[in-house]
């Protein structure tokens, strides 16, 4: 059985040295999946009148983002995906060492129909299942948590596969992997509170502060996520669960290499 507190430990290691560029790909991995449109359009709000009456501006906000919205989904469909397999990928290579920013975009150059459809049809799953409760919605999010690790691994791995290594690496383990989802609240409410402390300064750069410091953890979480990950994948390999070859972890078939 893992420890998170070795997780976090092991990820800090992973990070040292390399922390900031970490944090760089975090904050491109948030761009691919459109924020840079939504924190371009905050910097044209009306912050005293959203002050004054927060759910009335939010409303009027909501219809001027019903233009964008679909464009936003498609976006985050053929681009936030990939960058997403792409973020995981440059996290597992940084645990065996220095990776390259291009990692980032490999999920662009390998597999790129297959991780969008694994990854699509997977957050389907997720919705289905939290329109019926919200516990099982929130199982099977954390169930399906290392389909975009897999697809990492190997960009061709079939969805439908994918979600079935997920399911049977976090079998036993999804009430421990969330209690270690739940150890990073503090981080991120602590930037909350750095974002409305800053406040009477300028609403607009309390909202910055508030965002920019949520965006510090992010590097460690997904380094300890991705501790997470290799142990998983490391015990399924032992115990016979998976099979390497298909990850591409023992002499594969001829084909592209990812970085």
């Amino acid at each position: 059985m893992w420890d998170r507190t070795i997780l976090k430990s092991n990820a800090k290691a992973a990070l040292r040295g390399r922390y900031w560029n970490a944090f760089l790909m975090c904050v491109l991995a948030a761009l691919l999946n459109g924020e840079f449109f939504i924190f371009a359009a905050s910097k044209n709000w009306d912050w005293e009148r959203l002050l004054k009456d927060p759910s009335g501006y939010g409303a009027s906000v909501t219809q001027n983002f019903e233009s964008l919205r679909f464009f936003l989904f498609l976006f985050g469909i053929f681009v936030g995906i990939p960058g997403m397999i792409g973020l995981a990928r440059y996290f597992v290579r940084n645990h065996f060492g220095a990776a390259r920013t291009e990692t980032l975009f490999s999920g662009f150059r390998y597999g790129y129909l297959n991780g969008i459809g694994a990854v699509f049809v997977t957050r389907l799953f997720v919705i289905l299942w939290f329109f019926l409760l919200v516990i099982p919605g929130i199982v099977k999010l954390v169930q399906y948590s290392m389909v975009p690790f897999l697809l990492s691994d190997n960009p061709e791995l079939p969805g439908s596969r994918a979600r079935q290594i997920s399911r049977m690496m976090t079998d036993g383990q999804k009430g421990s992997i969330f209690v270690l989802w739940l150890s990073f609240l503090g981080w991120y409410l602590l930037a909350g509170i750095a974002g409305t402390a800053l406040i009477w300064i300028s609403p607009y750069f309390s909202f910055l502060v508030g965002d920019a410091a949520g965006f510090f953890v992010l590097p460690y979480f997904h380094a300890t996520m991705t501790e997470l990950y290799l142990f998983l994948r490391d015990r399924g390999i032992r115990s016979g669960m998976i099979n390497p070859a298909e990850l591409g972890l023992s002499a594969p078939a001829a084909g592209p290499s990812v970085n």
